[in-house]
């Protein structure tokens, strides 16, 4: 998920200072000492605490060899399913059988276009990816905004997106945001829902004292074995235990809906 910000980034560099806290969790606090394929939280008070890694891939990544993705430590992966209210990403349903065939948790993503009518979005999304037990919950890749259209207006449709899909699947979904996205459109309107925030820094997200960060995307520019480009990656502010206590724990949607294999025909090309 590319933000069309500059910004100076590294390869390597020290991840220090770096707080693992949600009031959502109660993590206890840690502070990190690693490089960008490898955060480590070490707890004060002599108890450790483990950040679990995770990437999210779409096209730009193209074959993925998953079962190197997954010996490489990974325990979760956010698949792009689908953009505005037509696309289809052309690797959604490999990647989808792969994760689940490798073990790794995984999760269907949405990105959102402003000037697209929402309904026919919600559709699009809803009748390409069916949730499974042990699925994370569905995301909403927020990254683009249109001029004609107000943040009063973006956030009201936007609600209506996470509120369909909600009902669709019985999860409430993840936003997923850059941090200055989040600061100028959606800080303090969306406090029933967790945030997966892009900030390529050393220093945490910052959010709303009324909103929860679960995951944070720290790096674009990650390296990861079975990827032959570079790759989006994230830690989980928790443990594995607590991961899965997000994930679906049975079928919601029973919903007739057609395998995203046999929906490639309706597939166009992506900018």
């Amino acid at each position: 998920m590319p933000f069309t910000v500059l910004f100076s980034a590294c390869q390597k560099f020290v991840l220090s200072g770096l707080l693992l806290y949600t009031s959502v969790l109660g993590v206890t606090p840690g502070y990190a000492d690693t490089d960008n394929n490898n955060p480590k939280a070490v707890a004060s008070n002599n108890s450790t605490t483990t950040t679990l890694r995770g990437i999210d891939v779409s096209r730009w990544q193209k074959e993925v060899d998953w079962a190197q993705v997954r010996d490489s430590e990974v325990s979760f992966a956010f698949v792009k399913a689908t953009q505005g209210d037509f696309r289809l990403d052309p690797y959604f349903a490999r990647n989808w059988e792969e994760t689940k065939r490798h073990g790794i948790k995984r999760g269907a993503y949405h990105f959102y276009k402003p000037e697209a009518p929402v309904l026919d979005q919600i559709k699009l999304f809803t009748s390409t990816v069916t949730l499974e037990a042990g699925d994370l919950p569905p995301v909403l890749d927020l990254e683009i905004t249109d001029p004609k259209i107000p943040a009063d207006k973006l956030r009201k449709d936007v609600k209506v997106w996470l509120e369909a899909v909600t009902a669709h699947y019985g999860v409430r979904p993840i936003i997923y945001t850059s941090q200055n996205y989040y600061r100028r459109y959606l800080q303090g309107h969306f406090q029933d829902y967790h945030f997966w925030i892009a900030r390529y820094s050393d220093n945490k997200p910052d959010i709303h004292h009324t909103d929860s960060w679960m995951f944070w995307q720290y790096t674009d520019r990650g390296a990861i074995a079975g990827i032959n480009s570079a790759v989006d990656i994230n830690f989980f502010a928790g443990d594995f235990e607590q991961l899965s206590s997000l994930c679906l724990p049975q079928l919601t949607a029973h919903a007739d809906l057609t395998s995203p294999l046999k929906q490639l025909k309706h597939m166009q090309p992506l900018p």
